[in-house]
C-alpha cells in the first residue's frame, strides 16, 4: 500500500497538529509507507490530491472536515480515472464532519484512525453540481447564506455553535428565491415546477451543518439524490420549522417537499450562494448529476 495523508491544520478548532503524531503512528501500522502533507490555503488539498494520484498513491487519507474532503475528491477527479485508482479514508478534524458521521466514522480522532485500520472498502455515489463533485450535500438559499456567514474564525471560536450563530445573523434579512425546478423522478416522466423557495438541499447523504438530519432517508449508494425543498413562508414559521428539519421530523410536514431524483436542474431569478460540502460557490443555475458508486471510501466495520 502506498498512502498519502492530506491534513488541513485550520480545520475545526485548529487542533489537527496536536493529533498528527498519533495519526502517523497508527496509519503507518496499516500502510507501511505514508507521505504527509499539510495545506496552507484554499485549493492546496485539491492540488496535493491530484499530484498524489499522478505519483501512484493508492490510498488518500483526509485529515479535515467536509470542505477538505470535498477539495480532495475534486482534486483526484482532475486526473483521468482518478477515482478508480484510490481509496479514501476520513479522519474527522473539522467542525461538522457530517459525511464522516454518515459513514459511521467515530467523532473522536484517535478512535476514528483506529477504526480505519479495520475498515472495509465501500463504493459510494458522487454528485456533481455544474461539474463540481460533492459526496455529502449541496444546498442553496438560507442554508448556503448561513454557511457563508460561518467563517473559519467563528468555527475556531465556537465550534458547532458557529452554525447557530451564523443562522441568527442571516434569518431576518434573507430574501427567498424564485426557482424553476426540473427533475426526472423515479417512475415518472419528469417534474417541473416554478416556486418561491426559502432553502433547498440536494443530498447524497443525510446530514448537514454539524448533524442536522435534513435528508433522513438518504443512502450514499442508491443511485439517487434525496431532495428537500422548503418553500417561502413567514420568517417566524420558517424558524419554527427548522427545528423539525434539524431532527429529521419534517418528512410528513405538508409544508416541506421531499423527493428522490437521479438528476435535477434548478434556475434562479438571481445569482445565489450554493454550499457544496462546506464549500460556498455562486450560480444562477444548478445542474445536478449523479455518478453511481463512483468513489471508494474506507468504512468502519
Amino acid at each position: 500500500m502506498r498512502a498519502k495523508l492530506i491534513v488541513n491544520p485550520a480545520s475545526g478548532r485548529d487542533t489537527a497538529p496536536d493529533y498528527l503524531a498519533s495519526i502517523n503512528r497508527t496509519l503507518r501500522r496499516l500502510t507501511g509507507f505514508l507521505d504527509i502533507a499539510m495545506t496552507t490555503g484554499d485549493g492546496d488539498a485539491a492540488e496535493l490530491a491530484a499530484q498524489a494520484v499522478r505519483d501512484g498513491v493508492d490510498h488518500v487519507f483526509i485529515g479535515g472536515g467536509d470542505g477538505t474532503v470535498n477539495e480532495v475528491v475534486n482534486g483526484v477527479m482532475q486526473v483521468d480515472g482518478g477515482l478508480d485508482r484510490v481509496v479514501f479514508g476520513i479522519i474527522p478534524l473539522g467542525t461538522g464532519n457530517d459525511f464522516a458521521t454518515a459513514l459511521g466514522v467515530p467523532d473522536e480522532v484517535d478512535a476514528a484512525v483506529e477504526a480505519l485500520t479495520n475498515a472495509v472498502v465501500t463504493t459510494i455515489d458522487v454528485g456533481t453540481v455544474n461539474g463540481r463533485a460533492f459526496v455529502n450535500v449541496s444546498a442553496g438559499g438560507f442554508i448556503a447564506e448561513v454557511s457563508d456567514a460561518v467563517n473559519p474564525q467563528l468555527k475556531t471560536i465556537a465550534g458547532r455553535l458557529a452554525y447557530l450563530l451564523g443562522g441568527a445573523q442571516v434569518v431576518f434579512k434573507f430574501e427567498p428565491l424564485e426557482a424553476q425546478i426540473a427533475c426526472a423522478d423515479p417512475g415518472t416522466t419528469g417534474v417541473r415546477r416554478h416556486q418561491h423557495v426559502h432553502t433547498f438541499a440536494v443530498c447524497n447523504s443525510s446530514l448537514i451543518g454539524g448533524g442536522h438530519r435534513i435528508a433522513p432517508r438518504a443512502l450514499v449508494d442508491d443511485g439517487l439524490f434525496d431532495v428537500c425543498v422548503i418553500p417561502e413562508m413567514p420568517t417566524v414559521e420558517f424558524v419554527a420549522l427548522l427545528r423539525r428539519v434539524s431532527e429529521g421530523r419534517h418528512l410528513d410536514d405538508e409544508r416541506v417537499e421531499y423527493f428522490q431524483a437521479a438528476s435535477l436542474d434548478m434556475t434562479f431569478n438571481r445569482r445565489i450562494k450554493i454550499n457544496t460540502d462546506g464549500q460556498v460557490l455562486e450560480a444562477s443555475r444548478c445542474e445536478y448529476r449523479l455518478l453511481p458508486r463512483a468513489a471508494r471510501f474506507l468504512v468502519p466495520r
